[in-house]
C-alpha cells in the first residue's frame, strides 16, 4: 500500500471519514450491529468466580520449551483469510464483547474450510492483549452487555478459543496480535482515562516493550497445535526510527524469541503499509534480518484501488481498465524476494477488491501471478457480522439466523481456482 492502509472493515468504513475530514483521523465505533462504543465500560470481573476486582489475573500461560531448529524451509500455510474481530475500532478501549470486539461464528470456521483454505490470519491489537507495557497478558476485561461472567470477555482466553475453533476445522493460525501499524496507545494505570498513541522506538513505546510482547505472545500461544507463525506487527511506516529502526525492532524480536521456540515461523512486514508496491524502496535493508531457525516469512500487502488503500470508494469505485494493474503493482515485490534468494518465503498478507464482476479479471490476474511466484495468499477479510455491506467482506449472504443463502464472493472462487 502507499497510503493509509486497512484497519479491518471498520478502520476502512472510519478512513472514509479521515478523507472527508480532510485527513484528521477519528474513530467513531465499529461496523456491523454491535453497539459500538457508546457503552461504559463496567467494572473488571474475574472470569472464573464473577466477583469484582480492581484488576483481574491474567490467564496463566506456561513458557513453551525451546524447540530444535529444522533443516530446509516449507511454507506452513498457503491459502486463507484474515479474522479481524479482536483489532476492530481499537481506540475503543478495552472494548465490548459483541461490540467492538465480537466472537466470530463457528460456521466461518467451517465455510473456509469447506473452500479449501488452509489458515486465518488472527488479527487483534496490542493493547487489547496487553494494556500495560511490559506487563502481563490479559490483565484487563473487555466489557460485555450482557453477560459479566462471560470467559470470553478475557482477551488471551478468546484468542485462544479462535485457535480451538481453527484446530477444530483443520486450520492453521498466523497470529496477528499486533496489527497496530507503528504505534500504539499507552498511559494505562487501571484505566485509559489519560491514554495518548505513540510509535515504536519512541521513550514512550521502546522496542524493548515490543520484544517483550513478541516473546509472551509466544509462550501464551506458541505450543497451541493450530498455531504455525507469528506476525511481529502489521503494516509499520512513518516512523521516526524509520526501516532501520523497524529492521531493528525485528532483529531483536526474532532473537529474543529463538531463545524459546525455534518451531514457529516469524512473518515480517515491510516498512512503509506492507506495499508490494513500493517494497523495494522502502525496505532497502530489511532482507539483512538473521533467524537462526531460518523460518522468515516476508508479507507484503496489495490493493487495486487508484490509491492502493484498499478504500476504493466506499465500494462504489470502478475497476481500472487495465487487468494487469494487480500483477504490476505485485511485480516489485517478486522481483526483491528473487533478487535476496527468497522465493520460497513470500506472502500476500492482505488483497481484495469490491465483490462485483467488472473488479474479477484485475483480482484473477492477481491471483494467478501470485501463485505462479509461489507467494502464499490470505485474502481481506472475514466479517462476522450477518450480511454486513463491507465491500470485502467474504463470507456470504446469510439469513437472518445466519445459514448462508448466497453464492461464494469472487475473491473466494478465484482463490479456489
Amino acid at each position: 500500500m502507499s497510503g493509509p492502509a486497512d484497519q479491518g472493515p471498520y478502520g476502512r468504513r472510519e478512513l472514509l471519514r479521515w478523507i472527508a475530514a480532510g485527513g484528521a483521523l477519528f474513530v467513531s465505533g465499529c461496523g456491523g450491529s454491535g453497539g459500538g462504543g457508546s457503552g461504559t465500560a463496567s467494572a473488571a470481573v474475574d472470569v472464573v468466580t464473577g466477583a469484582a476486582s480492581k484488576r483481574p489475573a491474567p490467564v496463566p500461560s506456561p513458557t513453551p520449551t525451546p524447540t530444535p531448529a529444522a533443516t530446509g524451509f516449507t511454507m506452513p500455510f498457503r491459502s486463507g483469510v484474515s479474522f479481524s474481530t479482536i483489532e476492530g475500532a481499537a481506540d475503543s478501549l478495552p472494548g465490548h464483547l459483541a461490540g467492538e470486539v465480537f466472537v466470530t461464528p463457528t460456521s466461518h470456521f467451517a465455510y473456509y474450510a469447506g473452500k479449501g483454505m488452509d489458515h486465518i490470519r488472527l488479527e487483534a491489537s496490542w493493547e487489547r492483549l496487553q494494556p500495560r507495557l511490559n506487563g502481563p497478558l490479559g490483565e484487563q476485561l473487555l466489557d460485555h452487555y450482557a453477560d459479566a461472567n462471560n470467559p470470553l470477555r478475557n482477551p488471551v482466553a478468546l484468542v485462544k478459543h479462535y485457535l480451538d475453533q481453527a484446530e477444530a476445522h483443520g486450520l492453521k493460525v498466523i497470529l496477528d496480535l499486533c496489527h497496530n501499524y507503528g504505534e500504539r496507545w499507552v498511559g494505562y494505570d487501571g484505566s485509559w482515562a489519560r491514554k495518548s498513541k505513540a510509535q515504536l522506538g519512541s521513550p514512550a513505546v521502546p522496542i524493548s516493550a515490543f520484544v517483550d510482547y513478541c516473546v509472551k505472545q509466544v509462550q501464551a500461544f506458541a505450543n497451541h497445535p493450530a498455531v504455525v507463525a507469528i506476525e511481529l506487527m502489521n503494516e509499520p511506516h512513518d516512523l521516526a526510527i524509520g526501516e532501520n529502526g523497524w529492521r531493528d525492532a525485528c532483529q531483536q524480536a526474532i532473537t529474543a524469541i529463538r531463545k524459546i521456540d525455534n518451531r514457529i515461523a516469524i512473518v515480517v512486514d515491510g516498512y512503509g503499509w506492507a506495499s508490494a508496491e513500493y517494497w523495494p524502496e522502502r525496505n532497502p535493508t530489511l532482507h539483512r534480518l538473521s533467524d537462526p531457525a531460518d523460518k522468515i516469512i516476508w508479507s507484503a500487502h496489495q490493493y487495486f484501488d487508484g490509491n492502493s488503500t484498499g478504500i476504493y470508494n466506499g465500494g462504489s469505485e470502478k475497476a481500472s481498465g487495465d487487468a494487469q494493474l494487480g500483477v504490476k503493482r505485485l511485480a516489485p515485490f517478486i522481483g526483491w524476494l528473487k533478487t535476496h534468494g527468497f522465493e520460497d518465503r513470500g506472502h500476500v498478507g492482505e488483497f481484495g477488491a469490491p465483490d462485483r464482476a467488472e473488479w474479477q479479471p484485475l483480482v484473477a490476474a492477481f491471483v494467478a501471478s501470485a501463485k505462479a511466484a509461489k507467494l502464499a495468499l490470505t485474502a481481506h477479510q472475514d466479517v462476522p457480522y450477518l450480511n454486513d455491506p463491507y465491500t470485502m467482506n467474504l463470507f456470504p449472504a446469510t439469513d437472518a439466523k445466519g445459514v448462508i443463502t448466497g453464492g461464494d464472493r469472487a475473491v473466494v472462487r478465484l482463490m479456489q481456482r
